[in-house]
């Protein structure tokens, strides 16, 4: 039984917590204004502040009335690759309609139709999950606000691949701290930083991330009896290094997201392995933050608009395959090219084709396969690398810069390969690279 005292305790703890709601709100309790101030930043972004974001809260449908269960179906392919976008959008935005108003006290993900994920699909559900509960656990220090959403859980986890995905790094992993060790697995788990959290600890972290990420891609590459000297380490943790900063300095939410898992495989006689890695960022995409009349960069936002002049007069631009924002996107992955103020970091603008060049010399000699691929997704741009285009030295008013074109001319002033670039169906709100290397075994 409470104490009189506990009691007491509680009625004020209560009071203070309707008072605070009476500060924030006022005596009417709108939704919106409840979602506008405990939603988390990145969530909040894609519902309420990109404006083009395919999972724009104007854009749920959810259902008109309650229920006590919820089975929601993840798609064939839950992936972010062209044939499958669409479903992968549709179902998002089932869940978030559901989760973000609150249609059903349980709601179940299944798993049981589901053929194949994407790294990168997954994590972006885990990042929607991850805020919708942070969101859920702000409400409920309200009596007012107690969500109605009170359990959100898996289902028909059969398939062996996706099993492993999931238990691995996937939302058991991460939300139910349920994770299984796989002998042919190595994890790399969710790792998240938040650039505008000044404290030593954080500002320390940044290290902590590039170390633990060089070391996911030593043991992978261990696996396959390859090993690094001294000096190959260094460089790769260089490169990781710069990529990271660049993940969360050209957020303009200021948060940045990694996660990856090797498979080791054996299959007909060959020893190989897949390596998985993505590192995720929301806000602004590439060619928003180029746009926006307060870049720092001016130079190289005259140039892309000369770029852009050039290809109109030319008649290189097709609508919804290769448009400006294609372009700017591709341009923006040539060395010396940055966003961030070239008076305070003059050395910014190589991360990304240094990142792709290195990871791909990872491979081993036996492989010179297509099946390996880099994509780089920002907004409604595609850009994917392969190896069939090099990286390739571009000398420019006396200096050596590396670039890549996607055309047979070495040129970026002719139209890129539509294959490896080109104008996505569905709207990402944000950026990421996504990595699926194949290393073979050194012999």
């Amino acid at each position: 039984m409470k104490s009189k005292n506990d009691k007491k305790k509680l009625r004020y703890k209560i009071d203070i917590k309707h008072l605070e709601l009476i500060k924030y709100f006022g005596k009417t309790l709108d939704p919106y204004d409840v979602l506008h101030k405990f939603l988390p930043k990145n969530i909040k972004y894609i519902l309420f502040e990109s404006d083009f974001s395919d999972l724009s809260i104007y854009k749920l449908d959810p259902p008109k009335y309650f229920k006590d269960e919820e089975k929601l179906e993840i798609p064939i392919n839950f992936s972010f690759e062209d044939g499958a976008c669409k479903n992968t959008i549709e179902f998002l935005k089932k869940l978030l309609g559901l989760l973000v108003f609150q249609r059903a006290r349980t709601v179940i993900v299944s798993y049981g139709k589901c053929k194949k994920i994407s790294l990168e699909a997954q994590v972006f559900l885990d990042i929607i999950l991850k805020d919708i509960i942070t969101f859920f656990k702000r409400c409920n220090q309200y009596k007012k606000l107690k969500p109605r959403v009170k359990r959100i859980r898996g289902d028909d986890i059969s398939n062996p691949d996706i099993k492993k995905l999931l238990y691995s790094v996937g939302s058991p992993a991460i939300h139910a701290d349920y994770e299984i060790k796989f002998k042919d697995i190595i994890p790399y788990k969710l790792c998240i930083h938040n650039s505008l959290n000044t404290s030593k600890k954080n500002i320390a972290q940044k290290d902590v991330d590039t170390t633990t990420l060089a070391d996911y891609v030593i043991d992978s590459l261990e696996r396959m009896n390859i090993s690094l000297s001294g000096t190959e380490i260094e460089n790769l943790c260089n490169v990781i290094g710069e990529i990271l900063i660049n993940a969360e300095e050209h957020s303009s939410n200021n948060f940045r997201y990694s996660i990856g898992y090797f498979t080791e495989k054996r299959e007909n006689g060959k020893h190989y392995g897949i390596f998985r890695l993505v590192i995720m960022n929301f806000g602004q995409t590439i060619y928003e933050k180029f746009k926006d009349p307060y870049c720092k960069n001016k130079s190289s936002v005259e140039k892309m608009r000369r770029l852009s002049d050039q290809y109109t007069r030319r008649g290189l631009f097709t609508p919804a395959e290769f448009e400006e924002e294609t372009l700017w996107t591709l341009y923006s992955l040539q060395e010396g090219v940055t966003s961030t103020d070239p008076k305070v970091y003059k050395k910014r603008g190589n991360g990304s084709l240094r990142f792709i060049e290195n990871f791909f010399k990872l491979r081993g000699k036996n492989f010179t396969d297509y099946e390996s691929k880099m994509t780089i997704v920002s907004g409604k741009s595609r850009i994917i690398f392969d190896g069939k285009y090099d990286i390739t030295p571009t000398v420019v008013d006396g200096e050596t810069f590396q670039c890549v074109s996607f055309n047979e001319s070495g040129n970026i002033m002719n139209k890129p390969d539509n294959k490896y670039v080109n104008f996505a169906p569905t709207y990402f709100p944000g950026t990421y690279i996504s990595a699926e290397i194949y290393f073979s075994e050194n012999i």
